[in-house]
């Protein structure tokens, strides 16, 4: 019996799943964007809730009632400003956009409300029905009902309404859509106010039943994304019932058993043995480097002043005198003081992370939200190497490091089955279960420093001098690996595939093979920024961090090898140049970086999706079958022109003479 109670409970908590799942279904269906901008619109509503509500003492449904609007303009603007304008872009570049926003919603967030949790009211009464000798508050009812209710109109409405049948026309082919007068826009419109709508309403619902905080939304967003894997992405309805069934699986775990994080770890394996066992979709997912069916071309209104040659060359001058003057300060400011070594220990960190992405992302095309993950590891299994087996520090750290390979091997075996967009999925799942559950399973939380090769490692100037030679023959290693043989073969394997495969490469494999060594690199990047840290926590290396890996490395630039160096300098250094001119150790802590990487990657995904570092390179002449992150189609669509542009030419000019710009008089 005590099943059938826990199942009952596990229906009402997963009616919050089943009302964003059905929203994210929704938008991946009638746009192909699998939004995780969702939960920013629920963190949206939540936190505007609790302002209106609490801060400002206004009645509970007039607060809830401006939330729910606000967070509908709010998805309103990111669809004119933000996903507008990377509409037929691969859909990597779409999902790394939505991350944008959830970084720059949640800095604003923390900016404004604080970093602490906080408690929202409850909208309903607080009081609850019997079930069974079980208690069900009227605002678990209120969200089953909701989720039920969106689930059943929103279907009727695509079935039976004229602008339903349109919006899944455009589902289908938007250009074929398009030329039957349907309005794209309107569509995309409708359905971010309507995902913002679902999604606000769910953060405002569950605001009262937990702590309100950066990271509880993107833990809903990653129980919703499970729900709509088990809908195939296409269903409405088998959305609802897949969140539902989210919500019994964990209440059912937490039955069976009590380990802290086994609820995320029951989510990850039911994420893949979702992934690896299903063999058809509703709604088929497109591989990132492949734009949708019918899809527009990606125009980029693109200031003209980015191209022009004098801009060109003053951002060169301006980017080399920058990295000479840092690389100076690298040497002399951590020789001069233990916190500036501290900071460039952070911006090294960051530095080695982005190279491990720039391996994953930028040249396998594997979406990743798991370095999170990965930095724990490393941390946390050097502290156990060093502090219950007794392991010296060199030892401790590439045990560390290969453990992290180990790990990636075994989240990396059902990649080699999965597109782009399920890898993501699977992978946000696995940095959930590692922050959750893996890290809780009592290992130690700080240890002492120790000597490293002899090296006292007690203040921050020698560590800081170690893990800059260490930065530096990584930062080597992959440039070698991109001047290598191996490295166009990786970055073939993810534009073409099926070429490799005809030419006797095992595609597979060799993404394989660039998944094992960017889990190494990040491992090791995890060792150091534990040893760096001394004491942590599994929070540290919650999702969230995953998230701040990945947007700062999209800044800086995935496809070239100053990307790293630019996330480095501008997410570990800066920050904290900012914070010592508002007065140093004193001063409060900021998510001003989180808004500013997020502002920047919604920016530079519409304007320079190759990050900062491209406005610092030459122009080169574009190799043909070389593809652009985010701007290939660019590329191709002049390709496709340049034999009709001649065309036209030779028929408007037919005499040879004049063809040649001579006149023919």
């Amino acid at each position: 019996m005590k099943y059938l109670d826990a199942s009952i409970l596990g229906i009402f908590s997963g009616s919050a799943y089943a009302l964003v799942a059905v929203s994210i279904t929704l938008m991946f269906r009638s746009t192909g964007v699998l939004s995780f901008a969702h939960a920013a619109f629920a963190t949206t509503g939540a936190y505007f809730y609790y302002d209106f509500s609490v801060q400002r003492g206004w009645s509970r449904p007039l607060a809830a009632l401006l939330a729910l609007l606000l967070t509908v303009a709010y998805g309103l603007v990111i669809e004119r400003f933000v996903v507008r304008r990377v509409r037929g872009a691969p859909t990597a570049t779409k999902l790394i956009a939505t991350l944008g926003v959830v970084a720059l919603t949640t800095g604003l967030m923390l900016q404004r409300y604080g970093f602490e949790p906080i408690r929202a009211p409850w909208l309903l009464p607080d009081e609850s029905i019997e079930l069974r000798r079980l208690k069900i508050t009227y605002q678990q009812v209120a969200m089953l009902v909701t989720a039920g209710a969106s689930a059943g109109l929103l279907g009727w409405f695509l079935r039976e309404t004229r602008f339903g049948i349109a919006i899944r026309g455009v589902a289908q082919n938007a250009e074929a859509s398009r030329l039957m007068g349907v309005s794209l826009p309107n569509v995309a419109r409708f359905n971010w106010g309507v995902g913002a709508l679902l999604a606000g309403a769910t953060g405002i619902l569950t605001a009262p039943l937990a702590p309100i905080t950066a990271a509880s939304s993107v833990l809903l967003l990653v129980k919703a994304l499970t729900g709509t894997l088990l809908g195939g992405l296409g269903s409405l309805p088998l959305a609802f019932a897949g969140g539902i069934a989210v919500g019994v699986v964990q209440a059912i775990t937490v039955v069976r058993t009590t380990a802290p994080g086994a609820q995320d770890l029951a989510t990850l394996l039911l994420v893949v043995g979702i992934l690896v066992a299903r063999r058809s979709w509703a709604l088929e997912i497109q591989d990132e480097s492949v734009p949708a069916a019918g899809a527009r071309r990606f125009k980029v209104p693109r200031p003209v002043f980015l191209d022009q040659p004098a801009f060109k060359s003053t951002a060169r001058a301006a980017g080399l005198a920058v990295v000479g003057l840092f690389a100076v300060l690298a040497i002399v400011m951590p020789l001069q003081s233990f916190r500036w070594a501290f900071v460039g220990g952070i911006g090294l960190f960051y530095v080695i992370e982005a190279l491990s992405l720039v391996l994953l992302v930028g040249w396998s095309g594997q979406v990743s939200l798991m370095q999170g993950a990965y930095v724990g590891i490393g941390a946390f299994l050097t502290a156990f190497l060093v502090e219950t087996w007794g392991w010296p520090l060199e030892a401790a750290i590439p045990a560390a490091a290969l453990c992290g390979v180990g790990l990636g091997a075994i989240a990396g075996l059902p990649a080699l089955r999965l597109t782009g967009l399920q890898f993501g999925i699977a992978s946000l799942a696995f940095g959930g279960a590692a922050s959750e559950w893996l890290f809780q399973q009592g290992f130690p939380r700080q240890f002492p420093r120790g000597e490293l090769f002899g090296v006292d490692l007690f203040n921050d100037t020698s560590l800081y001098f170690i893990m800059l030679p260490i930065t530096l023959l990584l930062y080597l290693l992959v440039w070698n690996v991109r001047r290598s043989t191996y490295g166009p073969l990786l970055i073939s394997s993810r534009d073409a595939s099926a070429t490799v495969a005809h030419f006797g490469a095992d595609p597979k494999r060799t993404r394989m093979w660039g998944f094992l060594l960017a889990s190494f690199i990040a491992s090791l990047g995890g060792a150091f920024y534990g040893i760096l840290l001394t004491g942590f926590s599994p929070t540290q290396f919650s999702l969230i961090l995953s998230m701040q890996l990945l947007v700062f490395a999209v800044v800086g630039g995935l496809q070239s090898m100053s990307g790293p160096i630019v996330a480095g300098i501008m997410f570990g250094v800066v920050p904290e140049v900012i914070k010592d001119i508002q007065g140093g150790a004193k001063a409060e802590a900021t998510a001003i970086p989180d808004i500013v990487a997020g502002l920047l990657l919604v920016m530079l995904v519409a304007w320079r999706p190759d990050g900062l570092a491209s406005l610092f390179r030459r122009a080169k002449a574009t190799v043909p079958g070389k593809l652009s992150f985010g701007r290939w189609e660019l590329v191709m669509r002049d390709r496709r022109a340049a034999p009709v542009r001649a065309r036209r030419a030779s028929s408007a000019h037919p005499d040879p003479a004049a063809r040649a710009g001579r006149s023919v008089v």
